[in-house]
């Protein structure tokens, strides 16, 4: 794509587009055509993006919202832009008095109370556009400098909580689930077979690398399998399209191989994970699905529990989520005593403060029990 210049008469639409085309090609030839490339050509072009698919689109949903909010306020050019308009934008968004959606256009006409946005999504609104606006800066299109306003929006964006991971149920009930049908119907056609032995392997896979849901959803059938045998580790590209590996445990590995036996081991540019509704079976599986075949299996889990009198343990098992996984795997490692770099690098988290912000109470319940084991104990009086 050729670089062309922003000025002060151009509109916000227009500098959007320039800096959405720069964000989708970061990091690739501009020589290339998506065009003329197969599937595995694009597969590898999207490893070499600096920016996941994902990012990209949260990125644009926060600048479309500024845009709209900055063109009802007069501010329909690059020009018009002012010194103050993202730390008023950004005051906004906390006092919840602009409507981000048609939902919350919505509940206003009904009379509703409008919900405040939580700090982690005005954060994820606001911080894109500094670097929207660095890039219109750099081309002189601005009446301000946009390192002037960096520091003022810091005070005016609220505190972000610290990240703690909740702590799971026990999952290693609910990995099993899809492991036998659960009545005489589940297995009753081929296609129904099929999807309790792709859910079964979806589940295990989660609970054996504590990957994250879109890591595992993204995976093809050659990542985890070579010559119809199912590998140890597979490789994955996570957040930032750092490089990471999921370990397949043993449990894992015989879940795919009955899965991948019952689709007659399909190519390897195959999704691993594919949709067998009847509408969009051959697809992708989506996140939505993925989180219904395990929101499924801890509600029924849940109501046995529930049966059995343990309430307490029903409702943690209710919360469960694809995430939840991870967390699990977090969890479980620590409480082995494997040292917190290495449930890092398992976790593949950015550091290692990360993981520990993440399980900090858990580290707390630990040294808890270490010093009241250790502690010395005052004497008696004799």
């Amino acid at each position: 794509m050729q670089d062309q210049p922003l000025s002060p008469d151009d509109t916000l639409a227009t500098a959007a587009q320039h800096w959405a085309a720069r964000l989708k090609s970061a990091g690739l030839d501009p020589d290339e055509d998506e065009a003329d490339l197969d599937a595995d050509e694009l597969r590898l072009r999207d490893a070499q993006r600096h920016l996941a698919r994902r990012t990209i689109e949260t990125y644009l949903v926060a600048l479309n919202l500024f845009v709209r909010w900055a063109e009802r306020h007069g501010r329909s050019r690059l020009g018009d832009l002012r010194l103050d308009d993202l730390t008023t934008y950004a005051r906004s968004l906390r006092r919840r008095n602009y409507d981000l959606s048609q939902r919350a256009q919505q509940a206003q006409a009904a009379g509703e109370p409008l919900e405040r946005l939580s700090a982690r999504t005005i954060h994820g609104y606001v911080r894109p556009l500094v670097g929207f606006l660095a890039l219109v800066d750099s081309y002189g299109a601005l009446n301000f400098r946009v390192a002037a306003i960096q520091d003022e929006i810091k005070r005016v964006l609220p505190r972000l909580p610290e990240p703690v991971a909740p702590t799971p149920p026990d999952l290693r009930r609910l990995v099993t689930y899809y492991d036998r049908p659960r009545s005489p119907d589940d297995d009753r056609t081929e296609r129904l077979v099929l999807i309790r032995l792709r859910n079964a392997a979806l589940v295990h896979l989660l609970f054996s690398s504590g990957a994250r849901i879109s890591e595992c959803l993204g995976l093809d059938v050659g990542d985890v399998c070579r010559d119809r045998k199912i590998l140890q580790q597979a490789t994955i590209y996570g957040k930032g399209r750092k490089e990471g590996r999921l370990f397949i445990r043993r449990a894992a590995e015989r879940a795919l191989q009955r899965y991948l036996e019952a689709r007659n081991w399909p190519p390897a540019t195959s999704a691993l994970f594919e949709s067998l509704d009847r509408r969009t079976a051959g697809t992708r599986l989506t996140r939505t699905t993925g989180w219904r075949v395990v929101h499924h299996a801890a509600e029924v889990l849940a109501a046995q529990l529930t049966l059995e009198g343990k309430v307490d343990e029903a409702a943690l098992l209710r919360t469960t989520s694809p995430h939840t996984f991870r967390h699990f795997v977090g969890y479980h490692l620590l409480n082995e005593g494997v040292a917190l770099a290495e449930v890092s690098q398992i976790l593949r988290h950015h550091s290692v403060e990360v993981t520990r912000s993440y399980y900090a109470a858990y580290r707390d319940v630990q040294l808890q029990e270490v010093h009241d084991q250790f502690s010395a104990d005052p004497l008696e009086d004799a």
